[in-house]
């Protein structure tokens, strides 16, 4: 096996101290962006990669242990207010807050595993963007998204902050902005839904699940299909549906070969969302998406590639645009088409242009983000275009039928 650094070499003990463990075959290997798993031989098929303990977890219950032990138990009603991503990023930050010459208090359990995590300067969802990178941006769905969540967030910090100066001051100047971000950053990049946290665990999310942290299995990096499945085995007679002795495993139902990188499948994510909520893209995805909604409608309607969900969309307008509802003719998809088009072109229009490589204030790394994100987004409305031109062509087609001919402006 290759040499591993010593923070990998230290997760890997960490873990196996605690009842998880990497497979032999795997070694951590630090690149660019982090830690990645890779084959020292040839894995076979239906192998447990990576399994963690359910008491490793950072979730809502270990970080409201932890808050309330530090900061006193009066404070127990006051922290339940706090929003899942406050309790679990101020539990992370505090990690940081005590100077290497003072030990670290033993509820925060999760230094070799936080110490594995990649720096600030590797972490690139749009909240790292500079501004020039974040401006490259504008027109997109994702600047008016990372706006928002930057004031979301700041706003989150300086409540805990204002919390925390009141129980102690030193602690509360520690615990700066900059490590609420890298914490918020982490939980957005490795986060699975605690639906997984049972003894049927799935990655659906339901209105009662919430974000929670597996240190190990979050390494693995995301190849879109990659055959994975998620496992829990509990101790023999347990009945609880969580059990903090039990454990959750990846298995890959893929042969990986000596030096490979083993994989992990985060789900069905357009690019909006890969690059908003991990910082990556993919190339051609076909699961890209556009939301449309119309002025003063409730309906958002979310268009895939080839116009897919696009039925909708056009069946409002239709309506919005009909004299007579039980009856809607020719001149009301020809209106419903129009609309629809200029809709589109303006949607085009607010596109940005691809910055130049030449451009040294964008990041190669977020330029290939942008390019990916715009290809995607151009396709879905050149598809969205010719559904509503056919459309159009249906409706002329249909005044013809009536003897009608329609004569158009040049304009």
């Amino acid at each position: 096996m290759s040499m591993e650094l010593s923070s990998a070499a230290e997760l890997r003990r960490w873990l196996t101290s605690h009842g998880g463990f990497f497979h032999s075959l795997v070694s951590l290997s630090q690149g660019k962006f982090g830690l990645s798993a890779i084959a020292q031989d040839t894995i076979n098929t239906d192998t447990t990669i990576v399994s963690c303990p359910f008491s490793l977890a950072i979730d809502v219950e270990c970080s409201l242990r932890a808050l309330t032990a530090l900061f006193g138990e009066s404070t127990l009603v006051d922290l339940q207010s706090w929003s899942e991503r406050q309790l679990i990023c101020t539990y992370i930050c505090l990690h940081w807050i005590f100077p290497d010459s003072s030990p670290i208090p033993d509820v925060l359990r999760h230094l070799p595993y936080l110490k594995s995590l990649p720096p600030a300067d590797a972490l690139l969802t749009p909240l790292q963007f500079t501004p020039s990178e974040l401006e490259a941006f504008r027109g997109t769905n994702i600047y008016g998204a990372t706006r928002d969540r930057q004031e979301s967030w700041s706003a989150e910090w300086n409540q805990c902050r204002t919390f925390i100066h009141a129980v102690n001051p030193d602690w509360a100047e520690r615990y700066t902005w900059d490590k609420y971000l890298i914490a918020s950053t982490y939980l957005s990049t490795r986060a699975f839904p605690s639906t997984l946290l049972s003894r049927s665990p799935t990655l659906q999310t339901t209105a009662s699940s919430y974000p929670f942290m597996l240190p190990g299995v979050d390494i693995l990096n995301h190849a879109r299909g990659q055959p994975v499945s998620w496992c829990t085995s509990y101790p023999e007679g347990s009945k609880e549906e969580r059990d903090d002795s039990a454990n959750i495993s990846i298995i890959s139902h893929t042969t990986t070969l000596l030096g490979e990188e083993v994989f992990n499948n985060y789900g069905l994510k357009a690019n909006d969302e890969l690059i908003l909520g991990y910082g990556f893209s993919l190339p051609q995805n076909p699961d890209d998406k556009i939301t449309l909604q119309l002025g003063g409608s409730s309906n958002k309607w979310v268009i895939g590639r080839l116009a897919s969900g696009v039925e909708g969309l056009w069946n409002e307008v239709r309506r919005l645009v009909a004299a007579n509802l039980e009856e809607i003719g020719y001149e009301d998809d020809l209106e419903a088409a129009q609309l629809l088009l200029e809709m589109v072109q303006k949607k085009c229009d607010l596109l940005p242009d691809l910055p130049d490589e030449k451009d040294v204030t964008i990041r190669p790394e977020v330029r290939l983000m942008l390019k990916h994100y715009l290809e995607g987004q151009r396709d879905i409305l050149s598809s969205l275009k010719l559904y509503f031109e056919e459309r159009q062509e249906a409706a002329i087609e249909a005044a013809r039928d009536e003897g009608i001919e329609l004569v158009f402006d040049d304009e």
